[in-house]
């Protein structure tokens, strides 16, 4: 039975995808600097080992999570604690993550999971296929800086597609379905440090940490057209018609890459004029910009970027206007309006070396039928 296309997801660079919660250094983990391990505790190993200790202890620790003056000191009093009372704190992990990056007192932005189970969601993955499809239409069919001006004080803001695909449950995109991925082991992510770095300044602001599936994993997704024939849409929406040669499917992947490369080409522009000292960077961009004109020749895959460490660009479909007209449109949003625009890039920190940025992934048909 058709079920569509297996999809092949690598990523290219670290990849997060937020939950919402973050990790606590009193009480959310413990990090090993020595063996470059960050401990992810199990609050029920934890509170098991809390109570075979006298209260004298529990009080102690206590004191510990609700310290009113967050310091350094305070931080290192956690591991201390599980020292003092002999109780080995990586026999109270959930999970154990190795890490590269300098950790100190900062909260970790943890991972969207099911369970302790790392994946991305099938509506990541179809929010930013949506993108490129609205991109791709409006190249066909021509925007302008007025159009994009008409949507920004609408209760969505910026251009969502509804005049091209319609809205609620009359959006023709409803026949797209895009699965979750598989799920990965819990030891099958990373943490990394981003900052974001001022490309005129040359400087960084604040690091956040952020628990990430490391780069170079592949996991797989199941891509869906689901429209039958007795849906008589306009041709330029063929690709949604279900069909066994996954025509639909290699369509969209083909319009999602040229959103992308169009992306990469305008960046790496960008780059070599502001940040050219950068050079692994820059490199990186353009292995990503090589590998976009190769599945845009052999029409079987796809360059795609998902989750934290976006742009205003690769959530919007601005990039089909031209700079003034995309400074006219951030005068009307921002207060204040740098040049250009937008000037900070969030990137991976690894320590001061600025080489990649989060997630980029590359899409690559299996071809199967699942």
């Amino acid at each position: 039975m058709y079920k569509g296309l297996e999809v092949v997801l690598e990523t290219a660079s670290p990849v997060h995808i937020g939950n919402g919660s973050r990790l606590s250094p009193y009480g959310g983990y413990v990090f090993d600097d020595k063996e470059g391990i960050v401990y992810i505790l199990d609050p029920d190993k934890v509170d098991e080992a809390l109570n075979r200790l006298p209260e004298k202890a529990v009080d102690e620790y206590v004191e510990i999570l609700t310290a009113q003056k967050r310091t350094p000191r305070n931080f290192y009093l956690l591991k201390n604690f599980f020292s003092q009372w002999k109780i080995r704190y990586q026999d109270l992990a959930m999970a154990s993550v190795r890490t590269d990056a300098n950790i100190k007192n900062e909260e970790i932005h943890q991972m969207i999971k099911s369970g302790t189970r790392p994946y991305i969601p099938g509506s990541s993955i179809k929010g930013a296929i949506r993108t490129a499809l609205i991109y791709s239409h409006l190249k066909e069919g021509g925007y302008t800086v007025e159009q994009a001006l008409s949507t920004i004080n609408k209760p969505r803001g910026f251009y969502n597609g509804s005049e091209i695909f319609g809205v609620s449950d009359k959006d023709i995109l409803k026949y797209l379905h895009v699965s979750d991925t598989n799920l990965l082991a819990p030891d099958e992510v990373g943490i990394v440090k981003t900052v974001r770095f001022h490309l005129k300044k040359k400087k960084t602001g604040i690091p956040i940490t952020k628990e990430v599936i490391p780069e170079k994993k592949k996991l797989y997704f199941r891509l869906q057209t689901k429209a039958d024939a007795s849906k008589k849409f306009h041709e330029k929406f063929s690709y949604l018609y279900s069909r066994e040669d996954f025509q639909g499917e290699k369509d969209i992947l083909y319009r999602l890459n040229q959103f992308t490369k169009d992306l990469l080409e305008s960046e790496l522009d960008l780059f070599k004029r502001y940040i050219s000292g950068m050079n692994g960077l820059i490199s990186f961009y353009e292995k990503l910009l090589a590998a976009a004109k190769t599945f845009e020749k052999e029409k079987n895959g796809a360059v795609m970027r998902i989750g934290s460490g976006k742009t205003f660009y690769d959530n919007t479909v601005t990039k089909l206007l031209s700079d003034r007209e995309i400074q006219k449109i951030a005068k009307s949003v921002f207060k204040k309006v740098d040049h250009p625009f937008p000037v900070e890039r969030t990137v991976i920190d690894g320590g001061n070396v600025y080489d990649l940025s989060l997630g980029w992934v590359l899409l690559n048909i299996d071809g199967r039928e699942t």
